[in-house]
């Protein structure tokens, strides 16, 4: 039995074998896992992206990738979320880029300009309000906000996803979330943004380029402090 989770798989378990057929399931990995708050196993994966053929195709190619040799970095991808080869690229390809642009409306703790980004270091999340992962990092992405504030960091929330942005602003303050945030009505930001699942973190440096994208929560403030330490351009 191979059971699926997000866009990639948690793990061959088992193989379970009838006279016809191998059985494949999925695994909702939004319905409250048990792992720790801040680093759950995986992310919810983006309806828009699977597709039961996709999903077959992303897990056979996941067991490839695992036996493959890891691709080196200025993190380790282990740090990130990227199950096939088929995410890492599409992430790949936009770090050591300057950040695609966020089509974002109605801003909530404030709207945040390009200008606001000039010189700092940025962390983009995007998110959906149905995501349980998504809804258990708000509380960190707080605490980094009012750490490292006074620093240079600024935290953008960017609620994406073809369901759930009609309960923006009811679920942004049942989560207190206390940075800038908008949602991606047009997913235009989704998609120049690559996001294939939810949460997708991206860190951006001081000089605008997209230094991590796919991160898992529990990894972000160590590229955070990174970045940080830079200098300034």
């Amino acid at each position: 039995m191979l059971y699926i989770c997000h866009s990639g798989f948690i793990g061959l378990l088992s193989n379970e074998r009838t006279s016809r057929s191998t059985t494949f399931h999925l695994v909702n990995s939004c319905a409250d896992p048990p792992h720790s708050p801040l680093s759950p196993v995986t992310g919810c994966v983006n309806p828009s992206y699977m597709t039961t053929k996709k999903t077959l195709l992303i897990a056979v190619g996941s067991l490839v990738w695992g036996l493959l040799p890891a691709v080196a970095g200025e993190f380790p991808d282990s740090w990130t979320w990227d199950d096939n080869p088929e995410q890492r690229a599409s992430h790949a390809a936009l770090e050591g880029k300057p950040m695609p642009a966020l089509s974002v409306t109605g801003w909530i703790n404030g709207e945040v300009k390009p200008a606001d980004m000039k010189g700092k270091v940025v962390v983009v999340d995007l998110y959906a309000t149905w995501c349980g992962p998504c809804m258990r990092a708000i509380p960190h992405n707080n605490e980094m906000l009012k750490k490292y504030g006074a620093k240079g960091l600024v935290v953008i929330g960017v609620c994406t996803s073809s369901h759930g942005q009609d309960v923006f602003d009811s679920n942004a303050k049942e989560h207190s979330i206390e940075y800038p945030a908008a949602h991606d009505v047009s997913l235009k930001t989704e998609a120049a943004w690559a996001v294939k699942y939810y949460p997708t973190y991206a860190v951006i440096d001081r000089k605008g380029i997209v230094r991590a994208i796919g991160l898992q929560p529990d990894h972000v403030e160590a590229v955070v402090t990174k970045l940080l330490a830079e200098t300034a351009p």
